[in-house]
């Protein structure tokens, strides 16, 4: 249990400063995505940063009852791949430029986070299912 208690807070806070890097990308790369409205961009820019808020809740304050925060972390890995398998494969948003290389790494990173993140939040439920021993 005591490598879930680490494991799990450690990924998640992983996860959030990859998002932020991914998010403010346009520092590092441009790419022009002409085809979306402001509007669209901005909901889009609100969904990811709404998602890294939730991490950084989840990751400090958590939601009560420990079934209940591993459900929510499963979540939270199932969006956090969702959005960067979307970005790799060039789904959503989708640019006629391609990807530059730091986001490419960027998104395959934030993609394995996510798939950990998926697996130690399993390993975490499975382990607050079964009491510890005194």
């Amino acid at each position: 249990m005591n490598k879930v208690r680490i494991a799990v807070p450690a990924i998640l806070t992983l996860s959030v400063i990859n998002l932020c890097f991914v998010i403010f990308s346009n520092l590092v790369e441009m790419r022009a995505l002409t085809d979306y409205s402001p509007m669209v961009m901005t909901l889009f820019n609100v969904s990811l940063i709404t998602l890294g808020l939730l991490s950084v809740w989840q990751r400090f304050t958590g939601i009560g009852g420990h079934a209940m925060r591993g459900k929510m972390l499963l979540l939270l890995a199932v969006e956090y791949f969702v959005v960067y398998a979307a970005d790799i494969t060039n789904i959503f948003p989708h640019s006629a430029e391609p990807m530059g290389q730091t986001l490419f790494m960027l998104d395959v990173f934030g993609a394995a986070l996510a798939v950990l993140l998926f697996v130690s939040a399993g390993w975490y439920m499975k382990a607050v299912s079964v009491p510890e021993s005194v």
